[in-house]
C-alpha cells in the first residue's frame, strides 16, 4: 500500500443551463461572471459548491446533517467536538464559531464550477402568461378577495430577462485526508456557565472511527458521480465527463487549470496535453488518474478508463491503519 494524505481531482461536466445565477435587480437576472485568461467566464460561488454536494450526501448517502444553532442573524454547528457521525457536515465542511474565536478550516477545498467557453450574452424573455391566459379557467381575486371577471383581468404580460448560457465546466476538489474525521477543538470549563473550547494541540487531537472516516471520504467521491444542480425549475446531472487527479502524499490541486477543450472532426475533445505536462513535471506517471468519457476521447486516444469507474475505484482503495491513509495498490 502507498501511504498517502490529500486527494486532488479536477473534473469535467456539462450543462445545458448556467449553474448559477446572480441574485438579480428589477426584472433582469444575470448570470455569475469573472474575466479569466481569454475573457468573460461563467462561474459559480463555493457555496453553491458545498450546497450542492451537503444536499447529494443527505439525499442519497444517509448523511444525518449536524444540528445547528440560530443567532440572530448567525448560525452555528452544535457539538463540534463530537466523533459521532452527526459531525461529519462540521468536520468535512469546517466551521466558525466567532463568540469563541474558534474555527476548523475545511480539509474539502473547492474551485467551483468555471465555463470552459467564454460567456456570449445569450439572454431569453420570460412572461407570466399562464396566469393571465383566460382559456384556464383560473379564477383570479383582488387583495380584498374580491373576484375579478375575465374580461377584468389584465392582459399585457409582465416581461423578465434572463441571462442563459449552457457549455462544459471544470472544477477542482482537494481533500486533506488527515484532518478529515479529526476533533481540533475541545470544550473547557469557562466563566459561570459559558460554554467556551480550546483548541487541542496536534497529538491531542482526537479521531472518529477509521471506519466512518473511509466511509465520509467515500461518500464524497461517490458524490461526485452523481453530483445534480437544482436551478431556475431544472436539475441537471453534473456527470463526470473528464477525471484527473489521485490520491498523493500531498493535498495540491496539481490539475486545476489543465482541462482544455478542442474541435476536431466537428467534434469536441478532451485535451490532455497540460495534463501530461504536469503529470511528468511532477513525476505523478505511476499515481495520477486520467479518465475521459468515450464521448470527448479522439478516435487514436488510448484512455481507456471511465471517469465514473475511476472515483468509484479511488474510493474503494482508501484504508486506514493506525490514523494513517493508505490507498492499496
Amino acid at each position: 500500500m502507498k501511504k498517502v494524505s490529500g486527494i486532488t481531482l479536477t473534473i469535467v461536466t456539462e450543462s445545458p443551463i448556467a449553474l448559477s445565477n446572480d441574485q438579480g435587480f428589477g426584472n433582469y437576472t444575470p448570470i455569475k461572471k469573472y474575466f479569466f485568461k481569454d475573457g468573460i467566464h461563467a462561474m459559480t460561488s463555493v457555496a453553491t459548491f458545498t450546497y450542492e454536494l451537503r444536499k447529494c450526501l443527505f439525499e442519497n448517502f444517509g448523511w444525518e446533517l449536524s444540528d445547528i444553532t440560530v443567532k440572530k442573524s448567525n448560525l452555528f454547528y452544535n457539538d463540534v467536538e463530537s466523533t459521532e457521525r452527526k459531525n461529519l457536515e462540521a468536520d468535512v465542511f469546517g466551521f466558525l464559531l466567532p463568540d469563541q474565536q474558534v474555527s476548523k478550516t475545511s480539509p474539502l477545498r473547492v474551485i467551483p464550477f468555471t465555463s470552459m467557453s467564454t460567456y456570449k450574452n445569450d439572454t431569453q424573455l420570460l412572461t407570466n402568461r399562464g396566469f393571465l391566459n383566460p382559456d384556464l379557467a383560473r379564477r383570479r381575486f383582488t387583495e380584498a378577495g374580491e373576484e375579478i371577471a375575465v374580461e377584468n383581468v389584465p392582459s399585457t404580460q409582465a416581461l423578465a430577462n434572463e441571462e442563459v448560457f449552457g457549455d462544459y465546466y471544470t472544477y477542482t476538489l482537494t481533500i486533506e485526508l488527515d484532518r478529515i474525521g479529526v476533533v481540533e477543538v475541545k470544550k473547557v470549563e469557562g466563566k459561570k456557565t459559558e460554554i467556551q473550547y480550546k483548541y487541542l494541540d496536534p497529538e491531542d487531537r482526537i479521531y472518529m472511527a477509521p471506519e466512518l472516516r473511509v466511509q465520509a471520504v467515500q461518500d464524497i467521491l461517490n458524490a461526485l458521480t452523481i453530483l445534480t444542480r437544482d436551478i431556475k425549475h431544472q436539475r441537471v446531472l453534473l456527470k463526470p465527463l473528464a477525471v484527473f487527479g489521485g490520491a498523493f502524499e500531498t493535498a495540491i490541486p496539481y490539475f486545476w487549470n489543465d482541462a482544455l477543450l478542442k474541435e476536431k472532426q466537428d467534434k469536441t475533445i478532451i485535451d490532455t496535453s497540460n495534463v501530461q505536462r504536469t503529470i511528468e513535471a511532477y513525476d505523478l506517471k505511476d499515481e495520477a488518474i486520467v479518465a475521459v468519457d468515450n464521448s470527448m476521447l479522439d478516435e487514436a486516444s488510448t484512455i481507456q478508463t471511465s471517469p465514473i469507474q475511476a472515483l468509484q475505484d479511488l474510493a474503494n482503495g482508501l484504508v486506514i491503519e493506525e490514523n494513517e491513509w493508505y490507498l492499496k495498490e
